[in-house]
């Protein structure tokens, strides 16, 4: 599945943002953004997202770098630099949140490629049918078969 859409180039983030005292587990989407930001941000406290779905702190590091992200893992914590990014095709390790938070990065990055993009059935089974419905219900996303580069239709969005 790949994604096309758009969003601001420059975000503003905190220095720091740490995952038990700010965002708890919407702390990925920061991760995957963060090199949209004007500075570099470190993302602490982030042991938890260790013992999930997968190794999550590796799997962010892993997947933003293949993207052209600058990302510095050390110990719990992810240095994320401002970056120049490029699509590339995201493994979810079946990883619900990997799969969601990759995919919003899809809408500023062209050519983001989710492999297993059903692992959203977990938690959000429509949450692809959301992401490409027209405002105000959803952002208008266009998502296409990255095998192809088909536009899917609803229908096609929905994890079973």
């Amino acid at each position: 599945m790949q994604i096309d859409s758009e969003f601001p180039r420059y975000l503003s983030l905190p220095a720091m943002v740490s995952r038990s005292r700010h965002l708890g587990d919407g702390i990925m989407t920061a991760i995957v953004i963060a090199p949209f930001a004007k500075r570099e941000t470190k993302f602490v406290e982030l042991g938890r997202l260790r013992v999930q779905e997968t190794e999550r702190v590796v799997a962010l590091r892993t997947e933003l770098t293949k993207c052209g992200a600058k990302v510095v893992e050390e110990g719990d914590t992810l240095t994320v630099y401002p970056s120049q990014l490029r699509g590339a095709e995201i493994e979810t390790y079946n990883d619900h949140r990997m799969a969601m938070c990759f995919a919003i990065l899809g809408l500023k990055v062209p050519g983001i490629k989710i492999k297993n993009p059903a692992c959203v059935k977990k938690t959000f089974p429509n949450f692809f049918q959301k992401l490409a419905a027209p405002l105000p219900k959803g952002l208008g996303a266009t998502i296409l078969d990255a095998k192809t580069g088909r536009k899917l239709k609803e229908e096609e969005l929905f994890a079973e």
